[in-house]
């Protein structure tokens, strides 16, 4: 009865990070996103989502935060509306930033959205969990 106890307890105090898979965290970064947005660590960068209306725009930067440029000119994603299956998305680059419109994201309250990302030949996924309130 101990062991199976003991057991329990262990298994609610491992930290989540140690859960989490490389370059996929739904966890906010620790710092405050420059343009106001939901700021996310992936591996080797960082990602601040801004969302206006039905307009997402992506800003990317490197551990220091300091904008990187990337060589694509378009970024893949998916977002996933409660309830509904993963949509494809593609973000254009304009600028130094990414932007792409998905009609009425600005009504939903709740959704995932999942951005894939490539620098300096590395491949990670910025994973956004966000509520609209």
């Amino acid at each position: 009865m101990k062991k199976v106890f003991l057991t329990a307890m262990l298994s609610f105090t491992i930290p989540s990070s140690l859960l989490a898979h490389d370059g996929h965290s739904h966890e906010a970064s620790a710092q405050t996103a420059p343009h106001g947005g939901n700021l996310r660590d992936a591996g080797e960068v960082r990602g601040e989502v801004v969302i206006k209306g039905d307009e997402i725009t992506l800003y990317v930067y490197d551990k220091h935060m300091k904008p990187i440029t990337l060589e694509k000119g378009e970024l893949a994603g998916v977002v996933q509306f409660p309830k509904e299956k993963s949509k494809p998305i593609v973000l254009k680059k304009k600028g130094e930033v990414f932007v792409t419109t998905v009609k009425g994201i600005s009504k939903v309250h709740r959704y995932d959205l999942h951005i894939d990302v490539e620098h300096q030949g590395k491949k990670t996924v910025v994973d956004f969990g966000l509520d609209n309130m």
